[in-house]
């Protein structure tokens, strides 16, 4: 059976240092174990790991750390790419400064990844944003994608598993 792709942002990531709610921790830190054991194919992109190296030192290191040893592979950006995340912001579904957004979700539409997992419940995560994306990529002539949370990936929260 096909492992399901997903392509995880910066702002999942950034989940492994919440000091305002501690129980994102451990679902990123499930989740990249579901990761690094095969169960999902992980995926990060050159702008992830741009945005990593942004972090205070002492975060970023750790950051560091914990992608390498997750095992994801690393996408690129291409001009494709970069077209797709400005017809985001061109029809209106991702705003102008939060470009970098519309970048992450064009780099999984364009390699065609399952899923875009992000903790940006604002400009990400949410039912007009995704039918703005997945209208945008049909007149684009890419697939729709799903973006969800890291909780949807690893069943954390009121659902038994």
């Amino acid at each position: 059976m096909k492992k399901l792709r997903l392509y995880i942002d910066t702002s999942v990531l950034g989940g492994l240092f919440d000091t305002e709610e501690p129980i994102r921790v451990n679902t990123v830190e499930r989740l990249l174990q579901l990761i690094k054991d095969g169960v999902y194919e992980g995926y990060i992109s050159r702008l992830t790991v741009e945005e990593i190296l942004k972090a205070p030192n002492k975060i970023n290191e750790e950051l560091k750390n914990k992608v390498s040893g997750t095992g994801f592979k690393v996408l690129e950006e291409t001009e494709e790419t970069i077209n797709l995340s400005n017809a985001y912001v061109n029809d209106g579904a991702i705003p102008e400064k939060n470009r970098n957004d519309a970048r992450h979700i064009a780099i999984g539409v364009f390699h065609e990844l399952d899923y875009i997992v992000s903790w940006n419940y604002k400009h990400m995560v949410n039912i007009a944003v995704r039918r703005l994306i997945n209208s945008t990529n049909l007149k684009m002539g890419y697939n729709p994608i799903e973006i969800i949370s890291p909780e949807e990936v690893t069943a954390d929260g009121e659902m038994e598993v």
